[in-house]
């Protein structure tokens, strides 16, 4: 029996959640063949058949988190699957019991096909389940909340793989199908109800139709009825069925709260499960320390209008943390067995909302990167991270993160460390404000930061200091924006050698 066991996909991950198998048991697998789709707390991959052979169990189920080294499933090897050899059928056929003739005088052939024709045609109707499909978590809730059945939809992406101009195609047909439906019902019914009313009763069925003569002391005691008042206390058999449907409305009221209460409950396992052990184990194991402080941002906020750039808010703190990064080494550092390890690489980590919860997507060498390219590439990762697409080096590495809560109107918080980082800046909402300058009041913007550091790497001074440089960047963007360019004029000469390589292989190729 082969054991199909979690594997190690990342040196910080020792847990991860079943998210969908895409085999059931008795199934037939060949090796290389994708098992299921497990999630960790940053990123969805496929576990694969390791052999070929038949499913025999599936011991996790879905939703259900396991442990690295754990067995998922077991797969009976091909090698104990074969089918049965022709000697071992020949037998077999040997052994049936010879066919009587029955009773009643009808011959073999004639009774089987009396009882083939007396089957249900139910037997005839049972089709092979349906293969569970392969679609990304994000698009599987996206048709869940369409209410559009994953197995109705035509892939129309590559592969044959479903995309969400499907899912949203198939939705839109269903709620424009709909109306249309009712339509023709109501219009099935109403000739038949028509025709209910119009249709004439004979003549002769009146005239026909028995008169029951009723004894004259059935009338007196009817006529005697009709005097009295009727009785206001309704008989037995009618109160206890009043009651009994009293009771089953309180039952009905009162069941759905409990199933709801029921249902509200949220596990700690899978992604909640390691985000609620990651931070817990951040704050206790860690002496963290927030510091805030106010960054103007009125001429950086006219630069960035007039330079026509659309980079974000996020996007700017970043390319400013990364130069500010560099003159602060132990900022930009990891804490690994009683070390501090400053790290040389600048790898900036974005906390990403996503349904299933938080994630961190890593941008590997932000300080190497335009404001252009930054914001292309933060939009790619918030994207995947959002359908859990982060491959390894997006979704690991990151020496310094960054987490912005500015779209919810948060201005300062207290952002907890992403181990083994040593520190996390907060960004709020940027805000206009009046000052006083010269005498005069101006309007003016600014932005609050949120910087929390590892009090036993970086005391409260430097890191006030990384702080103080951190805005004299963004307070002063002249000097953000002239290394930008410095970065733009260097990737178009790198473009422009590129050119003049590849037309000397072209002319060396045609000599």
């Amino acid at each position: 029996m082969i054991e199909v066991k979690l594997p190690k996909i990342r040196e910080d991950v020792n847990e991860s959640l079943v998210v969908i198998w895409f085999v059931s048991e008795g199934d037939a697998v060949k090796e290389g063949d994708p098992l299921l789709e497990i999630q960790t707390e940053k990123e969805v991959s496929e576990v694969e058949a390791e052999a070929s052979g038949t499913i025999n169990e599936i011991i996790y189920k879905r939703g259900e988190s396991a442990k690295v080294g754990e067995v998922l499933a077991t797969i009976n090897p091909a090698e104990n699957t074969q089918e049965t050899k022709p000697e071992e059928q020949k037998i077999v056929e040997n052994t049936e019991p010879e066919t009587k003739i029955p009773d009643d005088g009808q011959k073999p052939e004639e009774q089987k096909i009396t009882e083939n024709a007396e089957q249900p045609k139910e037997a005839s109707e049972q089709t092979e389940p349906a293969k569970t499909l392969r679609l990304a978590p994000g698009l599987r809730k996206l048709a869940r909340e369409l209410n559009v059945p994953v197995e109705s939809i035509a892939g129309t992406g590559r592969n044959g793989k479903i995309t969400e101009k499907d899912i949203r195609r198939v939705a839109g047909q269903a709620a424009a199908a709909e109306p249309a439906g009712k339509a023709e019902e109501l219009q099935q019914e109403k000739p038949e109800e028509e025709s209910a009313r119009q249709e004439p009763i004979p003549d002769q069925a009146l005239d026909e139709a028995p008169t029951k003569e009723v004894p004259e002391k059935e009338t007196a005691q009817e006529n005697a009825g009709t005097e009295e008042l009727p009785s206001e206390e309704p008989p037995e058999e009618l109160a206890q069925q009043e009651q009994a449907a009293l009771a089953e409305q309180a039952e009905a009221i009162l069941e759905p709260e409990e199933n709801d209460r029921e249902s509200d409950a949220v596990p700690f396992s899978g992604i909640r499960g390691v985000i609620a052990r990651r931070m817990t184990e951040s704050l206790q194991n860690s002496a963290q320390l927030t510091e805030t402080a106010w960054a103007d941002v009125t001429k950086l906020h006219s630069k960035k209008d007039a330079s026509g750039k659309e980079a974000g808010w996020t996007v700017v703190v970043a390319k400013a943390a990364a130069q500010a990064l560099g003159k602060h080494p132990l900022v930009n550092a990891h804490i690994k067995e009683g070390q501090i390890l400053p790290q040389e690489a600048i790898n900036l980590g974005f906390a990403v909302d996503t349904d299933r919860g938080l994630q961190v997507a890593v941008l590997q060498e932000a300080d190497k990167h335009s404001l252009g390219d930054l914001q292309k590439h933060l939009a790619e990762l918030a994207e995947k991270a959002r359908n859990g697409q982060l491959a390894n080096e997006q979704s690991a590495g990151s020496t310094f993160t960054i987490t912005s809560l500015g779209a919810y109107r948060i201005q300062f918080f207290t952002p907890i460390i992403n181990p083994p980082e040593t520190a996390i800046l907060g960004v709020g909402t940027i805000e206009t404000y009046l000052a006083l300058e010269g005498g005069k009041v101006q309007e003016r913007k600014r932005l609050p930061l949120s910087l929390t550091i590892d009090h036993r790497a970086i005391d409260g001074a430097p890191a006030a200091k990384f702080l103080g440089d951190l805005i004299e960047l963004l307070e002063k963007p002249k000097q953000l924006f002239k290394e930008d360019e410095e970065l733009e004029t260097e990737k178009t000469a790198e473009k422009k050698k590129d050119k003049k390589k590849d037309k000397k292989k072209r002319k060396k190729k045609k000599s």
